[in-house]
C-alpha cells in the first residue's frame, strides 16, 4: 500500500466508513476508491474492514492496527513536505516586531542579529513601546507579531500566544542601601521608600501597583519615567528603589546597584504573540519559527531554569 493508499483508506475511517463522503473529498469516484481498498485486502490477504450486507461498518483488529500506523505516516509525510516547501522557498520581505524596550536589550539581541545577518533578504522592522500599546497595535495589524508580558487581556479566539520566557521580578537598588544587606525582602520593607517604575504604558507598572497595593504598602513616593536604563541608574547614588526582572543582573554589569528578590516574588512571563488568520505569509511563520526555537533551545541549555 503506497502513500496515496493509506491516504484514501484514513478517509474512509474519518467519513465513518461513508464511501460516498470519503470519494468527494478525495475527489475520485466511488467505484474507484473501494476498488483501491478491495485490491489492497485481496493482494495482502488481508481483511481491513467489518462489512455487512456489503457496506462497511467498522474496521477489523488488523485494520485498526493499520489505520494507526497509516495515521501517523500520512499526518508526518504531509508535515515533510511542508517543511521541504517551506525550507526550498527564499525567505523574504518585511515582518513588523513590538517588543517593550527592557526585553528587547535583555533577551533579543542575539536572535535579531542572527535573522538579520542570515537572511539579508529579511527585513525587520522593530517598534519598541510598553505592553499596553503593543497590545493595541497587534490588534489593530500595524504589528504582526508583538513580545508582550503574560497576561495580557486578549480573546484567545483571537491570538495566538507562545510562551518562551519565564522569570521573576526583584528589587534594583544601590548597594550601600540598608535594604541590600537583607537575605530576600519582604513587600513590606518597600514602605515608606521612594519607588523608581516604568510609566503605566508598562505591564510592569501594573503589576507592581497591583501588588503594593494587594500588601497594602505606603511608598514616599513613586516616580515614573519610560527610560528603564534611567530608572536604573537612578538608584546608583540615592535611595530609590526600582523593580525589573530578576534577569537583568545576569546579563548587564550593574556596578554600585544590588539586585534582592522577593520571599514573595512577583512572576514575569514573556510571550510572542500573534493574531490568528488563515494564512500567514512565507517570512511571518519564519520568524516566529526562528524565535521560538530559539528560546526553546536556550530554555534546553539553561537546564530550564528561570
Amino acid at each position: 500500500m503506497d502513500i496515496k493508499q493509506l491516504e484514501y483508506f484514513v478517509e474512509i475511517v474519518k467519513c465513518n466508513f461513508n464511501l460516498s463522503v470519503a470519494s468527494k473529498n478525495l475527489r475520485v469516484s466511488q467505484p474507484a476508491l473501494s476498488k483501491v481498498i478491495k485490491s489492497f485486502e485481496s493482494n495482502e490477504n488481508i481483511q481491513l474492514f467489518e462489512r455487512y450486507n456489503g457496506r462497511l461498518q467498522n474496521l477489523t483488529p488488523s485494520g485498526k492496527m493499520l489505520y494507526q500506523n497509516a495515521l501517523y505516516l500520512t499526518e508526518n509525510y504531509q508535515r515533510m513536505f511542508e517543511e521541504l516547501r517551506e525550507f526550498s522557498v527564499d525567505v523574504r520581505g518585511k515582518v513588523r516586531i513590538g517588543i517593550p524596550p527592557l526585553i528587547l536589550g535583555i533577551a533579543f539581541p542575539e536572535i535579531l542579529s542572527s535573522l538579520i545577518s542570515n537572511n539579508p533578504d529579511i527585513e525587520i522592522e522593530i517598534l519598541e513601546a510598553g505592553s499596553v500599546e503593543l497590545e493595541k497595535g497587534l490588534l489593530s495589524k500595524s504589528l504582526d507579531l508583538a513580545v508582550l508580558i503574560q497576561p495580557t487581556h486578549f480573546d484567545e479566539g483571537v491570538v495566538e500566544e507562545y510562551l518562551i520566557q519565564e522569570g521573576e521580578l526583584s528589587a534594583f537598588m544601590s548597594a550601600n542601601n540598608p535594604l541590600a544587606r537583607k537575605k530576600k525582602l519582604l513587600w513590606s520593607d518597600l514602605n515608606n521608600k521612594t519607588l523608581a517604575l516604568l510609566d503605566s504604558s508598562f505591564k510592569i507598572h501594573h503589576k507592581v501597583k497591583s501588588r503594593i497595593d494587594a500588601e497594602n504598602i505606603q511608598p514616599k513616593k513613586i516616580i515614573t519615567s519610560t527610560s528603564w536604563d534611567f530608572l536604573l541608574m537612578s538608584t546608583r547614588k540615592s535611595d530609590f528603589i526600582t523593580i525589573f526582572q530578576t534577569a537583568i543582573k545576569d546579563i548587564f554589569l550593574l556596578k554600585d546597584i544590588t539586585a534582592m528578590s522577593f520571599y514573595d516574588p512577583i512572576p514575569w512571563r514573556v510571550a510572542i504573540c500573534r493574531l490568528k488568520k488563515r494564512q500567514y505569509t512565507q517570512i511571518e511563520k519564519f520568524v516566529l519559527k526562528a524565535i521560538i526555537s530559539h528560546f526553546t533551545v536556550n530554555e534546553a541549555e539553561s537546564g530550564g531554569g528561570k
